[in-house]
């Protein structure tokens, strides 16, 4: 394939944030035209058009191999319907968010397609910077805005600085910063778990895992930006995560068992906690915020297993869950982007991101259609992508008694534990963003880019679903890629009847299903019911008073029932959690009515650590200012004469 289809790719998007500077809308349709051109491109790779190569003069190269293309896919198709829907979102924004916009955009096809070290973190600290400051354009608060924004710097460059340790060792070992592109060597000895602890902890960082969510961190920043930005942030920002973490793992060998052990104790926990914090938050953006943190705890989980499995040679474990991590980074990205842009449209027209708020405002009913797949897919409903991904991963947990050591049976099972309960408390999360934010809102008909944006992440999310195992294709030839040999083995085949390549099977003594069949049944027991319903004539919906606990309807609106309530039980429940507590709200009326509100804190003991730490990073750096630098020139004098002897006696040892 011709470099200049890449060139093209780059260029145009180049060309789309220097237009938004004169024009947003003119920005935003030569993005979405670029972004449609690098699912092509990228298709086309994946589907046996051989890669590319771009050297360029400046000493550094890009290039698009098979996986690199299976991210730039699952990106474009995102970037292409945000930069639609974006076209009548941010009328009332600043003008530089546009071109910020598109600028994040660019910066991460350049990660995708950087073919060594140094284009690779020139493109991620673009990234980093552009993002934050588009987050700065958010609405609300000022101060609340600003800290969301430095946050996102901070938590940003701490990623970079790690991942450079990370590609250090990798260049110590192999010599050259060129390995990123297909057909390198591997990175052993010493330098291995340097680079893999490092990338796990810079690239982790990037998706909000335990413990750098730091309780709140991805979803102050996310939920605070623009939802267009908010959208591109969770989905695909957060993807760039599990493409470098991937990138750099496929680099390494041989796979020690410490290594799976953290991976799958930390996406876990990471799942875990986001589904918990999902489910009890009001905020329009911070619910799938948070629940961001979850799904990248899945993907985690998922690379965890294929570590343990690559390295005991349980092909057909190490198959699935290599697929499931791939296949759940594609429904996550297409999937929270869905959501984002619904949610977010909610929050401007209510004008509150509080679920709580008065109900008013509308969305076109498309958007309504998309947000209901998005949350049937994030909670795990078939089937939606979400369903069949999440499947796979529960599956290959389950199978950890074939593990050679008690030790990986053991935290393999926890693990699993772990999943199934975050699986289930995530769909509190999203029965309350749907019940809550969409249903209460009305219906309206919007404008032709918010319904063609709400109809195409609708067909997208839907038919990621239907379509799974086609999916499952696609991520295979992009991971053998990578990972040299054949990835993709026999776990998808026909059975009972069912086509070839239409099944997905798990191994033995657990099963498999069908995703496409599995819908086409659906869809027939559904028809069923409509049919004989449409036998009297037209429908005659019933109307009657809604039930508010056997009491009286309430008269004011603030007493209806409402998202806080909806999760309070939860609360409760998870009060060690959580830290809640409940206090009487009136004594002498809490005997007689039972009265009672739920005060809510939220105490995370990794915050803690952090807040400790930096007060005692202040306090060392004041003392050292104090002393190393008091303002006197003969002090620092003595240290520019010590500087120079120490560069003189490199320079003589290095020499000699």
């Amino acid at each position: 394939m011709s470099p200049d289809a890449l060139l093209f790719v780059l260029l145009a998007y180049l060309s789309a944030a220097l237009l938004a500077c004169f024009s947003r809308r003119l920005g935003y349709a030569l993005g979405a035209a670029a972004s449609a051109a690098a699912a092509s491109l990228s298709l086309y790779v994946l589907l046996g058009g051989g890669g590319t190569e771009l050297p360029l003069q400046v000493g550094v190269e890009l290039s698009l191999n098979r996986f690199d293309a299976y991210f730039l896919l699952v990106s474009s198709l995102v970037w292409l319907g945000t930069c639609v829907y974006s076209m009548d979102y941010d009328d009332d924004y600043p003008a530089a968010l546009s071109p910020l916009f598109l600028l994040t955009i660019l910066s991460m096809t350049v990660i995708l397609v950087a073919g060594d070290a140094v284009s690779f973190l020139m493109a991620w600290e673009t990234m980093t910077i552009a993002s934050f400051f588009m987050i700065l354009q958010g609405r609300g608060r000022r101060e609340d805005v600003r800290r969301a924004a430095f946050l996102f710097l901070a938590f940003g460059e701490a990623s970079t600085v790690l991942i450079m340790v990370s590609f250090a060792a990798m260049y110590a070992s192999l010599g050259s910063f060129q390995f990123l592109g297909a057909g390198v060597g591997r990175v052993v000895g010493a330098y291995a778990p340097i680079a893999f602890l490092a990338a796990l902890l810079g690239f982790g960082l990037k998706m909000g895992l335990v413990p750098f969510h730091v309780s709140e961190w991805l979803p102050i920043a996310h939920s605070n930006a623009p939802s267009n930005a908010s959208a591109v942030l969770s989905s695909t920002l957060t993807l760039m995560g599990v493409y470098g973490f991937m990138n750099v793992m496929s680099r390494l060998a041989p796979y020690q068992l410490w290594w799976g052990w953290l991976a799958l104790s930390i996406g876990g926990v990471s799942a875990l906690l986001g589904a918990s914090f999902a489910s009890t938050s009001e905020h329009f953006k911070g619910l799938p915020a948070y629940s961001t943190i979850e799904n990248n705890g899945l993907i985690l989980v998922a690379l965890g297993v294929y570590l343990l499995a690559a390295r005991y040679q349980l092909s057909l474990m190490a198959d699935v869950a290599l697929v499931a991590a791939m296949y759940h980074a594609f429904s996550h990205a297409v999937s929270k982007a869905s959501l984002f842009s619904v949610m977010g449209w909610l929050s401007k027209v209510r004008r509150s991101f509080d679920l709580n708020a008065a109900a008013r405002g509308t969305a076109p009913g498309p958007m309504r259609a998309t947000a209901m797949a998005a949350v049937l897919s994030l909670a795990a409903a078939p089937p939606f992508a979400g369903f069949v991904s999440e499947w796979m991963v529960l599956e290959v947990l389950f199978q950890s008694f074939k593990f050679p050591d008690v030790a990986s049976q053991l935290i393999g099972t926890v693990v699993g534990a772990l999943v199934a309960l975050a699986t289930g408390i995530v769909t509190v999360a999203m029965t309350k963003a749907y019940g809550f934010g969409v249903l209460l809102s009305g219906k309206g008909e919007g404008s032709p880019a918010l319904r063609g944006s709400g109809w195409y992440f609708l067909s997208l999310v839907t038919g990621l679903g239907v379509a799974a195992p086609l999916v499952f294709f696609l991520a295979a030839d992009a991971a053998s890629g990578v990972l040299g040999g054949q990835v993709f083995g026999t776990f998808v085949t026909g059975l009972l009847g069912v086509p070839a390549y239409f099944v997905i099977l798990s191994g033995r003594p657990f099963g498999g299903f069908s995703p496409t069949f599995t819908a086409i049944f659906m869809l027939g027991m559904l028809a069923v019911p409509l049919a004989v319903a449409r036998v009297g004539g037209a429908w005659r919906p019933r109307r009657v008073a809604g039930w508010f606990a056997g009491a009286a309807r309430p008269s004011d609106e603030g007493e209806m029932y409402n998202s806080f309530g909806y999760s309070s039980p939860f609360r409760i429940m998870l009060r060690l959690l959580f830290r809640t507590r409940e206090s009487v709200l009136r004594a002498g009326a809490a005997r007689a009515t039972g009265e009672y509100f739920v005060d809510v804190r939220i105490v995370d003991v990794f915050r803690r650590f952090y807040d400790i730490s930096a007060k005692w990073a202040l306090a060392l750096s004041r003392e050292t200012g104090r002393y190393v630098m008091p303002g006197r020139m003969g002090r620092y004098l003595a240290y520019i004469m010590l500087a120079m002897m120490f560069v003189l006696a490199y320079i003589l040892l290095v020499a000699g």
